[in-house]
């Protein structure tokens, strides 16, 4: 039995009509797992659902350089988010366990919304990256930049930033290494990113 039924129309990102009655659903198919549905409110496509964007396919290693590297990198198509959208990162990565300095960086737009230092007995770490379109597609907030903890108090700033999420931006995941004569290594074990 079909998810829905014929009154549902099915197209891509790229070619969703520009008018959207207030009302209409339609499914988009090259957006998450299965395709999302959106709701036409007069002026443009909403989101119904959360949108599990990306899932990492394998794990990707960072080895014999202290040059930034990007480990992912993904498109997120413009218009997506909307204007009171949030993404939601999640990255799982592992370390060498010595005191040498490890800095993992999630970047949309060129902006650095995150900076972790990972450093003696940090070998995993787990966390939470949410960037949050302020009532604009072109005005975002986080929390503050270097804490690995999605929730709680940190004594940063908010980190501010005016990535146009209208138009198609990247997210980019990278790492770098402080010493590589000990043989240091970062494994970005998992990221997946959701749209709500």
């Amino acid at each position: 039995m079909p998810m829905f039924g014929d009154e549902i129309s099915q197209y891509t990102w790229a070619n969703k009509p520009s008018v959207a009655p207030s009302g209409q659903i339609i499914c988009v198919t090259d957006i998450g797992e299965n395709g999302a549905l959106f709701r036409g409110n007069g002026t443009s496509w909403v989101r119904m659902h959360t949108v599990r964007y990306y899932d990492l396919p394998a794990a990707v290693s960072l080895t014999g350089t202290t040059t930034e590297t990007t480990l992912a990198t993904l498109t997120v198509k413009g218009g997506l988010m909307g204007a009171k959208g949030k993404l939601k990162v999640y990255p799982l990565f592992g370390c060498t366990n010595n005191a040498n300095n490890k800095t993992f960086y999630i970047k949309a737009g060129g902006v650095s919304f995150s900076a972790i230092l990972s450093t003696t007995n940090s070998v995993s770490v787990q966390y939470a990256c949410i960037i949050r379109n302020t009532n604009s597609e072109s005005s975002q907030v986080s929390f503050a930049s270097g804490n690995p903890y999605s929730v709680g108090n940190s004594s940063g700033a908010i980190t501010t930033a005016s990535v146009n999420t209208a138009a198609d931006f990247t997210l980019a995941v990278s790492a770098q290494l402080a010493n590589i004569a000990t043989g240091d290594t970062f494994t970005l074990h998992g990221l997946f990113v959701e749209i709500v």
